[in-house]
């Protein structure tokens, strides 16, 4: 599944695919079992984002960022959201769930 997880991995830095981690072991006689990508942004990507403001994180601070070509500074961005790219699920979904193993969503 970890496998199927980095391939199916959103790419743009290539930090978000190399953090995912893997553990398999057994507890109470049963297989065990999971992917996790910790990197701060994951769940963002992995859930998307609903519409929210952008601000610069000191008072009185400008936010620069390029778009079109052109540089812009500014106060406030009202960014749009993002959809979701659920990776880790999918990867579960198509790995896991066909080899007979419970699903289990924490």
């Amino acid at each position: 599944m970890r496998t199927r997880a980095v391939l199916k991995c959103p790419l743009d830095t290539g930090r978000l695919r190399a953090a995912h981690r893997e553990e398999v072991g057994v507890r109470a006689g049963q297989v065990y079992g999971f992917v996790e990508n910790d990197v701060e942004y994951a769940a963002a990507v992995h859930d998307g984002t609903g519409a929210h403001v952008i601000q610069p994180r000191r008072p009185g601070g400008m936010l620069r960022f390029e778009t079109g070509g052109q540089v812009v500074f500014t106060t406030l961005v009202n960014h749009p959201g993002t959809r979701p790219q659920p990776w880790l699920r999918e990867a579960m979904e198509e790995v896991a769930g066909p080899e007979g193993f419970r699903l289990v969503h924490r």
